[in-house]
Order: C-alpha cells, then structure tokens, then sequence
C-alpha cells in the first residue's frame, strides 16, 4: 500500500501529562462535570473523594427536572450528544460492546445522532493542500464547495480527478485530532477519578475502555488505515458476485485525506421491502458476510444501511471501512463450530468452544454453564424462520451468561456480534423471509473441508508432535531435578490460601502505619512543647520549625495513605495512574 507522505501534521503537540491537562482545560473539566449533573450523573463523581476535589465547589446552575421521567440510558445518549464529537464517538464504539453496556443502553446509543455543521470550504481547501502538498487546482480538475455528507471527523465532498474520473474526497475537520486528544485525556483522567474513589468502578475499569477506545479512535483518525481496509477489501472481493467496494487514489490520499471513487447508488434505507431487488440485496449481503467472516476472517465492522449502496444494475457498494473486524484461523474455525453445535443443540461443545474464545476469570462448574447454555438454546432455538428469531435477545442472553460465570470475551467477537445483528436487521427489514442457513452452508462446508483436507490435518499433527516431542525431551530433565530435591530435602509442599499470603505484607504495612503515626505523635507533642518553653532568650526557632515541618510531612502521608487505600495495604499505583498516562 502507497500514499501520499507529504503530509504534515497540522496540529500542535500537546502534553500528554494529566497534571497539564488539568491546568489547561480546568474550565473544560468544570463544564463537563455541569453537563454531566444535568442529565442526572453529576453524583457518580461527587462519591469520588478526588471528584469533590475538583467539582465539590462547582456551583451546578440550570437544573431541572426534565431528566427525571426519562430513563438513563436515553438521559445518557443525550449527555453524549450534548459532550460532543469524541463522546459521540466513544458511545458508538460502546454501542458495538454487549459484553459491558446493558441493552437498553445499547439500544439508546444506536440511536445517536451526529449532529456535526459543515466546515466552510476554505478551511477544507487548506487541509487538502497541506496534506497533500499542492493547490487544489493542480490535484483535482473540479471540486465541489458544497459538502455532499458531514460527520463529527470528516466531511465528504463531490470532485473530477485530472483523469476525468468522478471520485469522493474524504476530508478531516481542521484541529479535530487535537480536540479529540484533548478530550481523550479528560474523558481519562474522569474515568480514573471514578476508579479511585469508588470500589464498583474499580471492578468495571471503565479506564481501560477507554484506553481501548483511543487506540480506536486514532486509527480512525489515520485514513491511510481506511484506505488499506479499501485495498484489502477489494482483493478479497468475487468477481462472480455483485459486491463491489470502492476504488482507493492513494496519490491523492493521506494522513488527513482520503480520495475514492464515486460509486452513483442510493441507500438500501430507500428499497422497498419485499420487493424482488430487496431480495436480491439481502441475498448479495448475505454472501458477502459469509465470506469475509468464514472464510477471509477480515469483515466490515458497522454494514448498517447507510454504508451500503446499490446502483440501478442491482450491484452493492460497500462504503466507510474506517471499522473492520479480523479473526484468526482457528477463532473461523470456532465460529463454525459453534454455528453446527446451536444447531444440534450440543450444550457441551458449545461451553468448550465459548470457554476457549474468552478468558474464565475464574473457575467454571461446568455442569452449571452447561445447563444454562441449555436453558437458552430451548428457549431461542425453536423456530423455522429468520423473522421468528430473537437473535438480539439470544446474543444478550449468551453475553449476561459470560458475564455471570466471569467470562472475559474477546474485542474482536464483540464487533462480529454487533455486525451480525446489524445485517440481521437489515434481513428483518427488508426480505424476512429468505434462507439464510442455505445461503451460509456452501460457506460452512468449505471451512470444514479446509478443517479436514489431509495436507491441513498433516501439518497440524507435525506441529503437534514436535511440541510433544520437545516436552518429552525435557521431562527426563525435570524428574532428576524433582527427585534430587527431594533426596536432598529442597522440597517444599506448600498450601496456597490468598488471604494468608497477604497478611505479612498487611502486617508489615500495619507496623509501619503504625511507626508513622507514633512519629507524627510525637513530632506534634516536641512542637507544643517547644513552643510552651520558648523565651526570649532562647527563641528555639529553627528546631520548632523543624519539629513542625516533620509532623506536618507525617500527618499528610498518613493521609494521603488512608485516601488511596482505606483499610488495604498501602499501593501508590493508583495515584500514579490517576497523574500519569
């Protein structure tokens, strides 16, 4: 992949340092936190002690009542809206998690509005020729003023290229990185306010999503990711079928720019439904999932309606690929086995391939998450057709089932999900009635062929072998070393208990809490003493100040001991994480 490299970083660097941050956009911290009371939230930072730190003296001005009838996963939808373009996003990233938000609040972030004004054109001609480093006139022989689309990143504009070829340019809003930046920051530094101060908040780790929604986030705002998306799409693309994804110009893309052909269809949203061309658009669907998800593992992360067209001749265009989701071999491979198993309703196959695709925080009685895998598929399982399927439900049945044995599942199957649902959807509206399991099963069959071709199994076994042939190598090794410690009494056995591992250090942490204290005690008392003998003669100025100065330094450290951990053995970590990126 090729592209434009002349581009230049318009924005200014900026500190990444917290305490930066903090002094900079104080008043933007303020006003989040206003904006945040108005919709009914403002309590979750007041029970953060560094919450009433740094809001507990904020006068909240402006409050009604108009939030209380409605319920909080609406009122959270419009504190997003309201926060503006990086909280709109991150509650798009969050609509794509059933793994942590609930349903209704899925449901309510599906419904966010990018409400975003367009950019006046001169500001997009200067990104444009920065970016790519030449007029406007000598890259393109027309471009259109008038924006044809407008989101909180980009807006999109109508062009000629030189060739005579009719192209869409993708242009990023001036200063918007350094916006989001800024805001990523913030929307941290609150997260971590929440971790610190309350226990429910530690367990959520709300600071690590958004950890993860950055890194998201600045793909997303790297168009050079998008226009390898596009490149990688259309090589896996069937010539037989009528998918098309659009034609990258990586010479007149880049960092902040991005030119691609213009595909002349409208949206599925404007097909009537149960028509012969919407069934024939569900079907192409259809064939295009099945594929990029069973059989080349790279997907379109967000195919809702909007970023699907179709022109006159029935041929589908596939737009916006800023969010793609990839899958190893072997998760295929689970994907298809879980499929086969829901269909025979093997509960067991189904609890050892979900426990395999996810991370069990914790031990597993397998009888109890096989029942409960049981439990759901005789209750969703049992229908004939795709508008009978509750599959929002089933998904949100199997998600509230991990969450409820610990079971941590990864990012990647929480975008297929999402996808999944999404194109369900779009079947439900448009053509209900089609047959989506013999659409999937030529799919399915050549995924398990690939499984059992001999050269496959072949190679899998000679992996195999030579890793146990390696751990038979070594274990005649490890026996020696395990018998000659035992001859030689270097043996131990030891029971592990996890709370009785901690109470040294509890109780080495407790004496010393307990040594600082007595100090700050006594530092106190020398300084009241020191004071009380003081005469003129004898001033003692310099030993009362010390006296003062190390009880005062005793006192805060004991303090700051409590605040951080109250009750736990003392860890700096949290501080540190809460200054630090």
């Amino acid at each position: 992949m090729t592209s434009n490299t002349t581009d230049k970083e318009p924005f200014e660097s900026i500190n990444n340092s917290l305490l930066g941050v903090a002094a900079r956009d104080l008043k933007r911290l303020q006003a989040i936190f206003l904006i945040i009371t108005r919709h009914g939230f403002g309590e979750l930072f007041l029970r953060s002690p560094i919450g009433k730190i740094f809001f507990g003296q904020v006068k909240v001005e402006g409050q009604s009542d108009r939030w209380r009838d409605q319920p909080a996963a609406i009122r959270f939808r419009r504190l997003l809206e309201e926060l503006g373009p990086t909280y709109i996003k991150f509650g798009q990233i969050m609509s794509m998690r059933p793994d942590i938000m609930p349903a209704s609040y899925i449901t309510a972030l599906e419904g966010l509005q990018d409400q975003t004004p367009p950019v006046a054109f001169e500001a997009i001609r200067d990104v444009v020729e920065r970016s790519l480093g030449r007029p406007l006139s000598e890259l393109f022989a027309e471009f259109s003023q008038e924006p044809l689309a407008t989101a909180s990143i980009a807006q999109t504009h109508r062009a000629v290229t030189k060739s005579g070829e009719s192209v869409i340019v993708k242009v990023q809003r001036p200063q918007i990185e350094q916006t989001m930046r800024g805001d990523l920051d913030l929307l941290f530094m609150l997260t971590k306010a929440l971790e610190v101060g309350i226990e429910e908040m530690r367990l959520l780790a709300p600071s690590e999503i958004v950890a993860e929604f950055e890194i998201s986030l600045l793909r997303e705002l790297d168009f050079n990711e998008e226009l390898g998306n596009l490149e990688t799409a259309r090589t896996l693309l069937v010539p037989e079928r009528s998918v098309v994804v659009p034609k990258p110009f990586p010479e007149l893309s880049s960092r902040h720019v991005l030119t691609m052909e213009f595909f002349p269809g409208q949206s599925l949203r404007r097909i009537k439904p149960q028509t012969p061309e919407a069934k024939h658009a569900v079907t192409e669907i259809l064939h295009a999932a099945c594929k990029q998800v069973l059989i080349d593992g790279f997907f379109h992360g967000d195919p809702h309606a909007g970023n699907i067209l179709i022109n006159e001749a029935g041929v589908i265009c596939m737009i916006d690929l800023g969010l793609v989701g990839h899958l190893r071999d072997d998760q295929r491979a689970d994907i298809v086995t879980l499929i086969i198993a829901a269909i025979s309703r093997d509960a067991g196959t189904i609890a050892r391939v979900f426990l395999r695709m996810g991370t069990p925080l914790k031990r597993i009685n397998l009888n109890e998450f096989k029942a409960e895998i049981t439990r759901i598929l005789d209750r969703y399982m049992n229908v004939k057709a795709v508008k009978d399927f509750k599959s929002q439900e089933l998904a949100d049945e199997f998600v509230n089932a991990a969450q409820r044995f610990q079971i941590k599942l990864a990012s990647e199957y929480s975008i297929l999900t999402k996808a999944s649902l999404t194109i369900e959807g779009l079947i439900r509206n448009l053509y209900p009635d089609i047959n989506a399991i013999e659409i999937a099963q030529p799919y399915i069959q050549r995924l398990m062929a690939e499984r059992l071709n001999p050269r496959t199994l072949m190679t899998d076994s000679m992996s195999t072998l030579t890793g146990l042939s390696s751990m038979l190598k070594q274990l005649p090794t490890q026996l020696d070393q395990i018998l000659h410690d035992a001859e030689t009494g270097n043996l131990q056995v030891r029971a592990m208990n996890p709370q009785l591992e901690l109470l040294p250090m509890v109780l080495h942490h407790l004496g010393s809490r307990l040594a600082l204290a007595a100090f700050a005690m006594s530092m106190s008392l020398a300084a009241a003493l020191l004071i009380a003998i003081r005469t003129p003669d004898r001033p003692l100025s310099l030993l009362i100040a010390t006296t003062l100065v190390s009880a005062a330094f005793a006192w805060f450290i004991l303090f700051c001991w409590h605040f951080v951990r109250t009750g736990q053995p003392y860890r700096a970590r949290s501080l540190l994480q809460f200054f630090r990126r």
